[in-house]
């Protein structure tokens, strides 16, 4: 393989990292950079395709702007521990064990900080599987886990399809057909990535589910990577999250689970993830390169502080986003359904999963490109399908978890294009 000019202005491995599709390239940065505001850019993108929580920042600035009074210290101002700081480490513990009700002790030093849930799973990769290897991930799925396996570590997502016909549910079956077909086409497959609840289906996995697919991993030795980033994001009440850490998990050693500040907490720009594995030597490689990925000693500080205050969060921020997660979930199903789209019915996370197939010029992939383009030329970003890696055209994420007043406009633009294609 050559450089991308023929120059050597840009290395293979690096061209061949570009070729990995990235809607955060493609679009998101395009969005962000003529982005609405009613004073300064009333006809800039309206952006409800990243997965971003905005809904509570009324809420969050006034407690973070608390926590910077006379809270100097002067461990921020060294460098923190590799593995996060001992503090901070110390007070997830207690957060995990109030919030995902774990049948075990959580060790502090079986925690990693890192600048987000991306570099976390990118440090699996590499110490799971080697180039070329393969890891099994439901599909759709949220596309940035494609990118975080396969840019450096150049590990493959293989596809375990979900699809409407069956609701898109997930089991061992399904799982085990996936390891099968990989296997009969000669891959090497190390590992197995969930989603719970899931990104952008919004399911919530019972304890069946989980253990059904935990047990399909051990019976073929393979590492289980669960991605829980929305477990606090659940807003129908019939609906029970389940973390991994609440069950007999027939692998201990192979199981690895990962959360982060940017969902549930809205502080995607905080850049903090957690890792939480008893796997010792991937517990040594994970601080061996966390050198490349710490969290900044401050934002540590600052978020231990946020954590520690379970009256605020439990009487004023997670009522008050259930509430306001619940009433935008409504209002854009509710305009959906007027356009006569079908919603899969999601019960965390942001997403309305939406089926706009009869909006298709035709039920391929190039169509649904086509209709992801006019929302692009109409000013509104919503991601398609595709981008997702669904197996069926015409279904696109919605992000909900926007203030109303973008809300109304997104889908007004929404709208627009959608009716504007039944007229072409």
């Amino acid at each position: 393989m050559t450089s991308m000019s023929g120059d050597n202005l840009l290395s293979a491995r690096g061209y061949k990292a570009m070729q990995v599709h990235s809607p955060l390239v493609q679009y998101s940065q395009l969005v962000s950079n003529d982005a609405y505001d009613k004073d300064t850019n009333s006809e800039g993108f309206i952006d409800i395709g990243t997965a971003e929580n905005k809904l509570l920042e009324d809420v969050v600035l006034p407690k973070l702007g608390s926590l910077s009074e006379g809270k100097e210290d002067s461990v921020q101002m060294y460098y923190p521990n590799l593995k996060g700081l001992l503090s901070f480490r110390k007070q997830l513990k207690y957060f995990f064990e109030e919030r995902f009700h774990p049948i075990y002790e959580i060790d502090p030093e079986e925690l990693v900080v890192s600048s987000g849930t991306t570099s976390i799973l990118e440090t699996l990769a590499f110490a799971i599987a080697e180039q070329g290897d393969c890891i099994l991930v439901p599909t759709p799925h949220y596309y940035r886990i494609t990118n975080d396996f396969m840019e450096r570590a150049e590990v493959e997502c293989l596809p375990v399809p979900l699809l409407s016909q069956d609701k898109f549910h997930l089991s061992g079956e399904k799982l085990e057909a996936a390891y099968n077909k990989a296997i009969n086409e000669g891959r090497t497959v190390r590992g197995v990535l969930l989603i719970n609840p899931h990104n952008p289906l919004g399911d919530v996995y019972t304890q069946q589910q989980l253990m059904d697919c935990l047990k399909v991993a051990q019976s073929h030795d393979l590492h289980v990577i669960m991605d829980e980033i929305y477990a606090l994001s659940v807003f129908d009440e019939t609906a029970t999250f389940n973390s991994v850490m609440t069950l007999p998990v027939p692998d201990i050693m192979k199981t690895h689970i990962v959360w982060g500040f940017s969902k549930d907490l809205g502080l995607s720009g905080y850049r903090c993830g957690v890792l939480h594995t008893r796997n010792q030597h991937i517990l040594q490689y994970a601080e061996k390169v966390g050198i490349f990925q710490q969290a900044a000693a401050p934002v540590q500080l600052k978020l231990q502080e946020l954590i520690k205050d379970k009256e605020w969060l439990d009487d004023i921020y997670f009522p008050t986003y259930k509430q306001r997660l619940t009433d935008s979930v409504t209002y854009v199903t509710g305009r959906l359904a007027k356009l006569g789209v079908t919603v899969h019915p999601s019960k965390a996370g942001f997403f309305a999963w939406a089926d706009m197939s009869k909006y298709l010029a035709a039920p391929t992939f190039e169509a649904e490109d086509q209709l992801q383009a006019r929302f692009i030329s109409g000013k509104v970003y919503i991601l398609g399908g595709r981008s997702s890696y669904g197996s069926e055209p015409g279904w696109f994420r919605i992000v909900v978890s926007n203030q109303m007043t973008i809300l109304q406009l997104g889908m007004d633009k929404v709208e627009a294009v959608l009716r504007g294609t039944l007229e072409l």
